[in-house]
Order: structure tokens, then sequence, then C-alpha cells
């Protein structure tokens, strides 16, 4: 296994998990697997001659990538998958079911090369925690205007930086990709991650230090009045209880 697609805790939201969260300390509940592989029509292949199926596509918008022109997949079902619709709840399962499909995406679209499998520095095909942390930063701030991937890749970040003691440690930066390091310093620093606002100040952040023109910083918003915005527990004036 490459890549996992998991859904955090009992949460609906769904998304690409470069080494699966589990592995990593994450408690989550298994929908359908997304390996990264160099070669989608060659591995799709391999599938296929041993019984696999080609699947529909999930149009529900807490499926991973339930439609994106940008993006190469293919999904496919397991050996004797009846893929009519039941009524049950995926979310009260406790193990995956027995229809898990798998989607295939090529590694280099996800930043994560090929090599980098052979280099993991965990166990199997897992990426190892740094790769994994540089590959969802980039993917987040390269994603291509499609707001629905961004809140995908914006929510497992957020469930690794909740949930994985050594990502929440500062000097956690020093594992990670030169230009990915601010991003890491400002989550550290309490800045609201995932709105507009936030990433559009890391993809700027992040094109002045590729260009040598900032450096890395405790954080890269001040924290001054005018700048309250950028930071959790900010509540616009409309909203303020009257004194």
């Amino acid at each position: 296994m490459i890549s996992q697609s998991c859904a955090p805790g009992r949460n609906p939201v769904r998304g690409l998990v470069r080494g699966c969260h589990r592995l990593h300390g994450v408690s989550t509940v298994v929908f359908d697997l997304y390996l990264l592989v160099s070669d989608i029509d060659a591995a799709a292949e391999v599938l296929l001659h041993r019984g696999w199926t080609y699947a529909k596509e999930k149009s529900a918008d807490y499926h991973f990538l339930p439609r994106h022109p940008d993006f190469r997949r293919c999904r496919l079902n397991p050996p004797g998958t009846d893929d009519t619709p039941k009524p049950t709840s995926l979310l009260r399962r406790i193990d995956p079911p027995r229809s898990t499909a798998i989607v295939l995406l090529p590694a280099s679209d996800w930043k994560l090369p090929s090599d980098k499998f052979l280099l993991s520095r965990t166990q199997g095909f897992i990426p190892s925690l740094p790769d994994s942390t540089d590959g969802l930063i980039e993917s987040l701030l390269d994603a291509p205007g499609y707001r629905g991937l961004e809140d995908h890749l914006s929510v497992h970040l957020a469930y690794l930086y909740s949930h994985v003691p050594a990502v929440k440690e500062r000097s956690f930066a020093s594992e990670l990709m030169h230009e990915n390091r601010q991003y890491h310093h400002d989550v550290i620093s309490g800045l609201e991650t995932g709105t507009r606002r936030f990433l559009t100040n890391e993809r700027q952040v992040r094109e002045e230090l590729r260009n040598g023109t900032r450096e890395l910083q405790e954080c890269s918003v001040a924290r001054v009045p005018e700048n309250d915005q950028f930071f959790f527990g900010y509540l616009p004036p409309a909203l303020r209880k009257s004194n």
C-alpha cells in the first residue's frame, strides 16, 4: 500500500493521505484505498488480469477527487464486487467494507516521486512522516484553483498537526523541505489554516522563499491588531458581543 484514503475518526470528510494517518497516530476509518503508482495504465492492467473491474466514479463531495479534469485516476473494484447501491452507512463500520475500491493515482501528480517509496524510513510502501507532510503541503499550495481539493488536503494536514506529537514540535521543520518550513512554523504559531486568506499568504511566502527574497520566521504574519483575522480565535466585529 502506498497511499490510503481515510476518514479521520467519524468525520465524513475524506481525502488523500500520503502515508496512512493510522500509521502516524491518527484514528481513522478506511473507505477507499488511494494508491500512488508510477504508471496508472500498467497498474490497472495487472489488477484487471486478476479479476478486478472498473468501478463507477463517486459523485458525493465527501469522496476525494469525485471530479477534477486536471488529475488522472482509475477506480477499480475487487473481484466479486456488487456495485449496486446499498442502504448501509459506511461511517458506522469499524472495519473496511469488503467492496473497498482502489483508486490509482500517478505518484508524480502528488509530489511523491517513485524513488521516495524505496527510501521510506517507516515500513513497506508507506512514506515517512516528513515525506507525507511535505507532499501534502506542496499539493495543497499547488492545488489548481479547486476549492474542494484544497478543503480535503487542508483537513488531512490539520489532522496530522492535531494528532501526531512529532508534527506539533517546532523542530519538525528541520525535516521538511526548506520551502515548506514556513508553513509549518505558521501552523505552530496559531494561524487559522484552510482559509483563503491563509492559503494566499502561504503561497506568496513559499514563492519568496524559493526566490531567496524572504528568510524563515517564527511566524510570517506579525501579531498586531490589524492581523487578528489570520489567527485562530478571531471573531468578526459583527459577531462580537457589545460591552
